[in-house]
């Protein structure tokens, strides 16, 4: 993951997310950006509820029988045309992660998690790279390389966006600072490996971004609040030479080139 010109982060930005294995950023999207993809959501919402669509999972913890309450959207870049698939190609975002792993960039996968006001279910603790990220003959290769398999050998990096502010009630993301250099652990994570003396909660406001490794203990809560937590997930990878990656056959652009060297 070795930075050569810096384009939208701070050195110490970089040293912070390759230490630590997250980074906040408090800005990123307009407050225009947002009210658009907002809109586009709440189309999508009404759309699916005559079209049911095998990339909306229904909310599990929802009492609603009238109505289809959305969990999550896998491929939201193809789902809500020009605003939607801008934000995959934005060169914001691509240069942020230009700077944390490099030249050659491809795509990875996108979903947009949605929490519901009082019904948003939990995400357990879990690592992302052992959920379908790479196959189980993998996983079982790369368990007992302990930390001496490293987060550059995995470079596969989400960012979250906001729609909603992101806060401890509505159900925000909680990580665990440096967990990335910890190893491969099965998934979900067993609860004995999370100090909760360690665990840090990303806050953030409707614009902001997190960014994450997918090797980065993270959880996020139940949505207690009258709140939406809506929040888009892209993810990207610098070429992999170390694990082969994968992704679930429903993913489309998975491996495409997003930038190269030169």
């Amino acid at each position: 993951m070795a930075v050569q010109t810096l384009k939208a982060l701070s050195a110490e930005q970089v040293r912070f997310f390759h230490d630590q294995g997250y980074l906040a950023l408090p800005t990123l999207l307009t407050e225009a950006e947002v009210a658009a993809l907002r809109g586009i959501v709440d189309v999508l919402e009404e759309w699916v509820q005559a079209h049911p669509h095998p990339d909306f999972q229904r909310e599990p913890a929802s009492q609603n029988s009238s109505r289809y309450v959305i969990r999550k959207v896998s491929n939201i870049h193809r789902h809500g045309g020009a605003p939607w698939e801008a934000v995959w190609t934005d060169p914001r975002i691509l240069d942020i992660f230009e700077d944390l792993l490099g030249p050659e960039l491809r795509f990875h996968h996108s979903k947009l998690m949605m929490k519901p006001p009082f019904e948003g279910s939990a995400k357990v603790w879990h690592q992302d790279l052992p959920e379908g990220f790479v196959s189980h003959e993998e996983q079982a290769r790369l368990r007992p390389l302990g930390t001496a398999f490293k987060p550059e050998h995995a470079p596969i990096v989400a960012i979250q966006l906001y729609l909603d502010d992101s806060t401890k009630d509505n159900g925000c993301i909680q990580v665990v600072p440096g967990s990335h250099r910890r190893g491969l652990f099965e998934d979900p994570l067993d609860q004995a490996l999370v100090n909760p003396a360690e665990v840090r909660l990303a806050e953030l406001r409707a614009g902001g971004a997190l960014l994450f490794h997918c090797l980065t203990y993270h959880y996020s809560a139940p949505n207690t609040s009258p709140r939406w937590r809506r929040a888009p997930v892209f993810e990207y990878m610098a070429p992999c030479t170390h694990i082969t990656a994968t992704t679930s056959p429903r993913d489309v652009d998975f491996g495409k080139v997003m930038r190269t060297r030169g």
